[in-house]
């Protein structure tokens, strides 16, 4: 035994003997609070960053050093949600992979228990599509969306709507100490401190950095669930789990965000434990080795208050949630129960494979606590954790040894999961090639020598420099991006984000021409085939355009964003059934998108089924109230239905979001006319006339119109 270790008593000893620890053994099911913030760093907590984190930490049990297995938000939720790693799992990047319904996860093994159930999301990277959304009674997934880019990953919403909407719920279906009432799983999840960095402002000025101010934001936020906890006499039955997804590089080893690298700055993440009070019928589990808690302290639960400083992964925290709630947990779950007396150190693994789209090599590593190896295109790092915590002097020329062991079980893990290069299947192959594309793989091939991304980080973060600058000025991003894409050929998302950047400066006939070359050597990248789809549609090339929709439906059929890019060609082409379809089916994917449904009314309203269209339209401004085209569609579609005084209000709002939205202001007017309004019909057609030039049209339209209506 270690010395200083602390030592269980008779009682927790019994209870290990027969098989279940004390925590274990306990009768009630506690509610549980599940906590996920973004992006967030381990050295950030009990920093004075996160006072109400560090409150919750004094209380419970904090694990200073917890590792996620993925530093990406996607995969890191999925090894949380089901105890497996990313090689069981099978979601190993943001946007690509989505779970299967074979893996049990804790929301369906819970509800299972007869737990109320509820999910809260802070950005579309966590979409229900990927499949976390099973077990869940809810799942709020409602993130805003710009109508122009309604697949970008990082579409978010801040921790304050997040926690209202999470309250709301706990405030409809209030838990109580009655044994008739069922308990709730909440999981919280909030994205405020991935980049880019914008707390407000009140947070951003007490802060070090913005990045600070976010984490300062996000601990404020959750503080509001620990009180309403409080105030209704709910902390004492509630465990609550509190981690980071992963953490943030700042710079270190001179990466600026995540999912490139594998050094701690991006794998450590703050963990937190807090049991309840309902579980301490089990007054004799003081602690085990590596507890350090100070002396005397239980805090809320059976287990001594303090910090963990072994080794733990969060892969964890199913099977220790499950546990607690003295539910069985599945055998497919490896990872430990951080709640049970004697818990070994284990090797820790982690991997990405995010550095594929640059062409580069993926990564994978292991820790065992002392030392840390990485692998990449069969070459091996390693560090001295003990001695060089920072990862910045490699050991492995002088560890040869242990170099050599922890990669060879790097190599065995890595090769006990799945694939992660499916191939398309063979029809799927013949209906690409009959649409002008011939592939056999889903993935762009990496060579065995390809490059260690640690080594080419400067690149990687003037990529990101680059997207920022696309947003707001993206004439200054082309000349970075078009340098990036010749230096870095065999990498798929510096090609299309160079196109991109084309096509938003509107040099749409090179924008083309760079898609089609990144498609004829990437030609099963569906995301990259719509994107051509989208470009030859602006460049009136609609017979493409529907090839490259239908080629994208092929490789993803649940792709809703080719399904959308399918019916907007189809309205181009004047097939409004068509549309009605394919609109139908994205809504069905994506039912939170707001524009898809405002897309399904308008082609509904083309083949005339009104009632249908008004649902639709309805259905888009539920999701998004200021959705200005939704609410000029559902306008026009009263005013043809002869229902014009009803149109008024939401042409009204149509205008209020969108001022420079002339043709809901002419279709105002028209509707205000047919009510009787004709001297507001009469102002608002005037001021149509003082449209820019380019809306030629309805300045016609509003001349005529006013002229129809005498001299007013």
């Amino acid at each position: 035994m270690k010395a200083g270790a602390a030592l269980l008593t008779i009682a927790a000893a019994v209870a290990a003997a027969c098989g279940r620890s004390a925590v274990e053994r306990a009768a009630p099911h506690p509610n549980v609070l599940l906590v996920t913030i973004d992006t967030f760093r381990a050295d950030r907590l009990g920093a004075g960053v996160t006072p109400a984190l560090d409150r919750l930490a004094g209380s419970g049990v904090r694990f200073t050093n917890a590792r996620t297995a993925v530093p990406l938000t996607l995969p890191s939720h999925t090894t949380i949600l089901t105890g497996l790693l990313p090689t069981a799992h099978g979601v190993r990047e943001n946007g690509l992979d989505a779970l299967s319904a074979a893996h049990p996860t804790l929301a369906r093994l819970l509800k299972a228990a007869r737990y109320r159930t509820a999910a809260f999301v802070g950005a579309f990277v966590l979409d229900r599509r990927y499949g976390l959304a099973e077990g869940f009674d809810t799942y709020d997934d409602r993130i805003p969306r710009d109508p122009r880019a309604t697949e970008r990953l990082e579409a978010e919403r801040p921790a304050s709507a997040v926690i209202d909407a999470a309250l709301a719920w706990l405030e409809q279906s209030p838990a109580t100490s009655n044994q008739q009432r069922a308990p709730f799983f909440i999981w919280i999840h909030l994205y405020d401190p991935h980049a880019p960095y914008n707390p407000p402002a009140e947070f951003r000025a007490r802060a070090k950095s913005a990045y600070d101010g976010e984490i300062a934001y996000a601990d404020s936020q959750i503080s509001r669930v620990f009180t309403w906890l409080n105030d209704r006499g709910l902390t004492n039955e509630t465990m609550i789990v509190v981690a980071g997804d992963h953490g943030e590089g700042l710079g270190d080893h001179g990466e600026r965000t995540h999912g490139m690298l594998l050094y701690d700055s991006t794998l450590r993440v703050p963990l937190v434990i807090a049991l309840p009070a309902g579980l301490t019928g089990r007054p004799g589990l003081t602690g085990r080795p590596g507890l350090t808690g100070r002396p005397g302290l239980t805090g809320r639960g059976g287990f001594a208050a303090g910090t963990r400083d072994e080794v733990v992964s969060l892969v964890d925290i199913a099977p220790t949630i499950l546990r607690a709630a003295a539910v069985d947990v599945p055998g497919e779950m490896k990872g430990r129960n951080l709640l049970a007396p004697g818990t070994s150190v284990a090797d820790i693994y982690a991997e990405t494979e995010y550095p594929r789209v640059a062409g580069w090599s993926p990564l994978r590593g292991l820790t065992d606590g002392r030392w840390m190896a990485i692998r990449s295109s069969g070459a091996t790092e390693l560090y001295d954790l003990r001695n060089d915590p920072h990862e910045e002097h490699d050991a492995a020329p002088a560890q040869t040894a242990t170099a050599a062991a922890m990669a060879a079980r790097i190599d065995a893990i890595h090769a006990s999961g799945k694939a992660s290069k499916p191939t398309v299947a063979p029809d799927t192959q013949e209906r690409l090639r009959a649409l002008g594309y011939v592939a056999s793989s889903l993935q762009p091939a990496v060579g065995s020598n390809a490059t260690n991304p640690a080594r080419t980080i400067e690149r990687w973060n003037q990529f990101e420099e680059a997207l920022s600058l696309l947003e707001d000025r993206p004439a200054a991003a082309v000349p970075i991006l078009s340098r990036l894409a010749s230096e870095n050929r065999d990498g798929p998302v510096f090609q299309t984000t160079y196109a991109r950047a084309l096509k938003d400066t509107g040099q749409i006939k090179a924008a083309l021409a760079a898609y089609r070359d990144a498609a004829r050597r990437w030609p099963t990248d569906a995301t990259l085939l719509h994107d051509l789809a989208v470009t030859a549609r602006e460049a009136g090339d609609l017979d493409e355009a529907r090839r490259a929709d239908e080629a994208a439906i092929a490789i993803a059929p649940a792709s809703p964003i080719a399904h959308n890019g399918a019916g907007l060609v189809a309205i181009d082409q004047h097939r409004p059934a068509d549309a009605v379809r394919e609109f139908e089916r994205a809504t069905a994917l994506d039912p939170t998108n707001s524009s898809y449904w405002t897309n399904l009314g308008n082609a509904r309203r083309e083949v005339r089924d009104v009632a249908a269209a008004e649902q639709a339209y309805r259905r888009a401004l539920d999701l998004d109230a200021r959705g200005s085209d939704a609410a000029n569609g559902l306008g026009v579609l009263l005013v043809e239905s002869r229902r014009p005084a009803e149109a008024v209000p939401w042409l009204e709002r149509a205008v209020a979001a969108a001022p420079d939205f002339v043709e809901a202001r002419l279709n105002l007017g028209i509707a205000l006319q047919q009510s009787g309004q004709i001297d507001r019909a009469a102002s608002v057609y005037r001021d149509v006339l003082h449209a820019p030039v380019r809306f030629a049209r309805e300045r016609r339209a509003a001349a005529a119109l006013l002229a129809s209506l005498g001299a007013r």
